[in-house]
């Protein structure tokens, strides 16, 4: 789910095999090695809750076990925090489209395959990029913030210690200004948004000295400082992009900002000692100190970005539809390495998809309308992905009845043996809808209840479908500590409450789509 603040605009013995015979051993055990080795225990969750009485067909085909299988391949360190357009999310999209296919399920996106690109446009960080100094060559462990699509500086200079840049003075002109920042920084939303308004100063300052470029030594990687050029910043395989518009600039001059690992080599370089996090002692300062800074930004117009879309084909009222959406992005890798693997947001909601095609596609009867299954990226950069299929349809517009929208069901509370959810539009909504009001009286059936969700009712890829007209229905746990964190982990997931969440989410699709009548707007209501 998007942030509602910050938004952007993973010697040979005797007796042993031959080395020959030993290798094609390994080649052929060394995938499986690897897997075993990066990939977490999984839980034991034991066997699948019985389905409610009346449950259509199919219902029991949505458990537990594989809710959990799809969720840590999917929040896994080797997808990289599946940021849009990056190679983690075209892997994500890739395994969509092969577990739909092997479904059998018709494709839908672009002629006829199961993709459907959307343009963006792109800035990144050319390959030369990086920090050459001593016998020390960076590449990579640091992200820079451009001040313009064109930032191009290669200066072999003196580094110059700048202390924490709030008094820098000097004539930076023939030098490479070294900023330090050091403590821990606030989290969340608020101290992301004042990290970027200490960049947006530090890089002001230095404009007026004459220096071509900065470098912001950071000696706590872990916070906002680091958090917030996931949203601003362009870091290897993550780009800074944009729907339409590129949003202006936030600095004046480029930065570079290195990685906690990557300051202290270039502060030992420098001739300055730290103590933890915290003190500098320069003392031994290097006056002569050089470096060589190579910055270059390119924009990629012609970018693309991409769905994944599929259909099942009803029966009587197959030229209707409902479409079924969760997002499958979320906001790649921090400075440190550490991986945003947004299990919750939205791991959660992808497996439910996956989950709901199998349960439809294998069911032994079909709902009168046709189920699209739409897995959409973007949603973390502004609902791009959703916004375009809403816009560009690959199913007749005027013959989508429904949306049912997952997004973050892994985390949902629990009191006493109910599970507490958000829903939107709500009762006290003024697009309540008949969907919304038969969701909360069949999550009875499975113990779940159902607060007013309506402060995400334009935050996740639903609000598309509801500005065209569109009933819609949103299923959400609300926002927890680990929301937007790197500690937003697989292992965290309530597998026990997905399968109760999904399997609602099942049978109001299937009664939505098996109905006589469309879902009606209701309007304001006093109660559910």
């Amino acid at each position: 789910m998007r942030r509602s603040v910050l938004q952007p605009h993973r010697t040979r013995p005797p007796g042993k095999p031959r080395p020959f015979a030993f290798a094609l051993l390994l080649t052929a055990l060394l995938p499986g090695l690897l897997q075993a080795q990066s990939t977490p225990t999984r839980p034991d969750l034991g066997d699948p809750a019985a389905v409610p009485d009346g449950a259509p067909p199919g219902m029991q085909l949505i458990e537990r076990n594989s809710l959990r299988d799809h969720a840590y391949w999917l929040a896994d360190d080797a997808r990289n925090g599946r940021q849009t357009a990056s190679s983690g999310q075209l892997e994500t999209a890739d395994y969509v489209a092969k577990h739909f296919k092997a479904l059998g399920l018709k494709p839908l996106g672009d002629k006829r395959g199961f993709l459907q690109h959307y343009p963006i446009e792109r800035l990144e960080i050319s390959k030369s990029t990086g920090l050459r100094f001593g016998k020390t060559n960076l590449t990579d462990g640091f992200a820079v913030l451009h001040a313009s699509e064109k930032d191009k500086v290669s200066a072999s200079n003196t580094l110059t210690f700048c202390g924490n840049g709030t008094d820098i003075r000097d004539s930076m002109k023939g030098r490479i200004p070294v900023i330090v920042l050091s403590g821990t920084s606030r989290g969340g939303v608020g101290g992301d948004l004042q990290a970027i308004q200490r960049y947006t100063a530090i890089a002001s300052k230095l404009d007026k000295t004459g220096a071509k470029a900065g470098i912001v030594c950071l000696l706590d990687d872990k916070g906002s400082l680091a958090n917030t050029l996931n949203y601003r910043g362009l870091l290897r395989d993550h780009g800074v992009m944009a729907y339409s518009k590129f949003a202006r600039p936030v600095v004046r001059l480029p930065l570079m900002v290195l990685s906690t690992e990557a300051s202290k080599k270039l502060l030992t370089h420098m001739g300055i000692t730290i103590d933890g996090n915290e003190a500098l002692g320069i003392d031994n300062l290097n006056v002569k100190a050089k470096a060589k800074l190579t910055l270059q930004v390119k924009a990629v117009k012609k970018a693309r970005a991409s769905n994944v879309i599929a259909v099942l084909e009803g029966t009587n009222k197959k030229s209707q539809a409902i479409v079924i959406s969760a997002h499958h992005d979320h906001v790649g890798t921090r400075l440190d390495g550490d991986r945003f693997n947004g299990a919750d947001d939205n791991a959660s909601g992808t497996s439910g998809l996956l989950e709901l095609a199998e349960a439809f596609a294998k069911a032994d009867k079909r709902p009168a309308r046709s189920i699209i299954f739409l897995s959409v990226s973007g949603e973390e950069l502004g609902l791009w992905g959703s916004a375009w299929y809403a816009d560009h349809p690959t199913w007749p517009k005027d013959r989508i009845t429904a949306n049912i929208n997952i997004d973050m069901i892994g985390r949902a509370g629990r009191k006493d043996q109910d599970i507490l959810m958000q829903i939107t539009p709500s009762h006290q909504h003024g697009k309540y809808s008949s969907i919304v009001r038969d969701a909360v009286t069949l999550g009875q059936k499975f113990g779940i209840v159902f607060g007013n969700g309506d402060t995400y009712y334009r935050r996740s890829d639903h609000y598309n479908f509801a500005k065209k007209g569109i009933p819609v229905v949103f299923f959400c746990d609300g926002e927890h500590p680990d929301y937007h964190k790197v500690t937003d982990h697989a292992d965290k997931l309530d597998y026990v409450g997905m399968e109760a969440i999904v399997r609602l989410a099942y049978w109001t699709a299937w009664q939505t789509a098996d109905a006589k009548d469309k879902p009606k707007e209701l309007g304001k209501q006093p109660g559910w």
